[in-house]
Parts: C-alpha cells; structure tokens; sequence
C-alpha cells in the first residue's frame, strides 16, 4: 500500500497519507511473531521492540487523521484548529507511553505485554495510553468520514470513505478485544476459560482492520483508471455492433471511408477505440448525407444517436 502511494511523497497534501501508510505497514510487520522476536534482541531486548511498534502505530493514527482532515476540512481555521490539537494529543500520548514503559520492568521477551507485564503501573500506562489516542483517533475519523461522506460525488471516493470506517470500527474491535482478553486471562492465571474466543476474535478483526482500510486508501486512486477501462471496454463493444449498420450504409460510397476493410479482432483490440468509433460514425453520418434516399433504419438510426451521446460524454 505504501509502495502504490509513493509518489506522495512529493506532494505536501498527500504526505500524510504517506506517512500513515508507511508506520502503519512498519507496525504491523513489527507486530508478526517471528519479526518481533528477531528485532527485539537487534534493539537492545527487554520488548524495546514493543515501545517501537506502539510509537510507529500512534504517528500511523496521528498522520492518517491529518491526512483525513485535510482532505475534508475545508475551513483553514478549523483545520489548523484540528491538526494543532492532534500535534498536541500524540505530543503527550507518545511521552506518556515512553515513560510508561522505561519505568516498567520487561526484561524477558514477549510479545503479549498486556497479559505478561499488564500488572504493573508503568505498562498499564504504557498501554491505556496508547489505546485511548488511537480510540481517539478512530473516533474522530469516523466522525469526519461521517459528516463528510454524504458530500463526496465519485462512487469511488464514498465507497473507499466508507471502507475505511468499517476498518476504523474493526480495529476499534481489536483494541476493546485484546483488553478484555488481557483482563480474562490475568484473572483466570493466563487461561481465557469460556472466553477463549477472544484471542481468535482478535486476529480476525485486525487483519479485516488491515485489509478495509488499505483497500479503502487505495481505491479511490484507482476510480479514474477504471473509469477509463470502462469507457474503453464500450467503444470496443460498440465498434462491433455499429459494424453491420457501418458496412450497410458504406456499400458503394467508399470515397468517405478511411478504412474499408472488413472488421477484425484488430479493431476490437485497437490501441484507441474512441477514435476509431468516432470515425465510423462519421462516416455513417457522411454516406447519410451523401445518399439521402437510403436513410438509416430506426434501430440503426438509434445506436449512432446513442453512441454519439457516447462520445461527448452524456
């Protein structure tokens, strides 16, 4: 996803979003098992490497939030207004979740730090903190997407405004989950007891909190280049139905066409179909003038009207 945003990162407006993608794809690759255990003794041990992940999922939150409000916001008051308190919130929130966890005592390795060390004051600091920006964080964008996405013209904007609310709400998911799956099993001595689902829970909501928010990114990049597919897709399409109408009205004026030959997968496969299709209905149009006694059928009178509206767009 940061790789299909990358030429962001020249563009002041969408650095954000850049930025946002980047920590967010370091934190959750930090946060694999494997991965978290080979950084981990690289960084010095003692879980430095969870300190890290949290820090690059808070400024991941913290540049995704800004980014959505200035892609929303309008007013520059009020954006500068948002964006000044979200510098403040992660300013506090990621000094909080420092001192919380250089003032707590996690010397062996583990990546589950809530049910492992979640006892002590420092790391409930660490660990509150560090959910409740990013609850925060989630609400707010949610607030935004809702406010704003009722306003959005393109199809592909709403729907990837959308999906990222239902990412935003499924990782909320994960949040309230793994601190009720903390709580479960310190109070059952490292067991879930009846609630064992909570730890699969987990897994399902983050990576569909993952997944919803990287498509809804992506996607409405993408609506221009299928827009033009699309549009393309049905030139070609209607280069072969308005073939038979073309080489009916054509017989026997060839002066006014280009290209007599017969269609082939060529035309249907033609580097610009558009301007291939507005030709032949010129030249439709041309052998209508030029022959006026043979006038155009109904149906194919129809089809060159609804390919001409085609052509400019209606």
């Amino acid at each position: 996803m940061a790789i299909v945003r990358l030429t962001a990162i020249v563009d002041p407006r969408r650095a954000h979003l850049f930025r946002a993608t980047v920590f967010a794809a370091a934190a959750c690759t930090l946060h694999l098992a494997p991965v978290y255990y080979a950084v981990d003794p690289v960084l010095g041990g003692h879980n430095t490497v969870g300190l890290v992940l949290l820090l690059f999922l808070l400024t991941g939150f913290w540049q995704f939030r800004a980014a959505i409000m200035l892609a929303a916001l309008t007013d520059n008051v009020r954006r500068r207004h948002q964006l000044a308190m979200g510098n403040s919130a992660m300013t506090v929130a990621g000094i909080a979740v420092t001192v919380g966890f250089l003032t707590s005592h996690v010397d062996r390795t583990d990546q589950n730090l809530p049910v492992t060390y979640g006892d002590q004051f420092g790391m409930q600091v660490f660990l509150w903190t560090g959910s409740l920006f990013i609850l925060w964080a989630c609400l707010d964008i949610t607030f935004i997407l809702h406010r704003h996405t009722a306003s959005l013209h393109a199809v592909t904007f709403r729907l990837g405004f959308w999906l990222i609310g239902l990412g935003i709400a499924a990782f909320c998911l994960t949040l309230v989950d793994r601190l009720l799956s903390g709580m479960v099993m310190a109070a059952h001595d490292g067991s879930n007891g009846p609630l064992s689902f909570l730890n699969s829970l987990n897994g399902v909501a983050e990576t569909s909190a993952v997944v919803l928010v990287g498509i809804g990114i992506v996607l409405p990049r993408l609506g221009r280049p299928v827009k033009h597919l699309l549009r393309d897709l049905q030139a070609r399409l209607l280069l072969i139905e308005i073939h038979t109408t073309w080489r009916q009205v054509t017989t026997g004026t060839s002066d006014v066409v280009l290209n007599p030959n017969e269609i082939s997968l060529l035309d249907f496969l033609a580097v610009k179909p558009m301007r291939r299709l507005h030709r032949r209905v010129i030249e439709v149009r041309d052998c209508e003038f030029k022959r006026p006694e043979r006038p155009l059928r109904p149906k194919s009178l129809a089809l060159v009207s609804q390919i001409e509206d085609t052509l400019i767009g209606r």
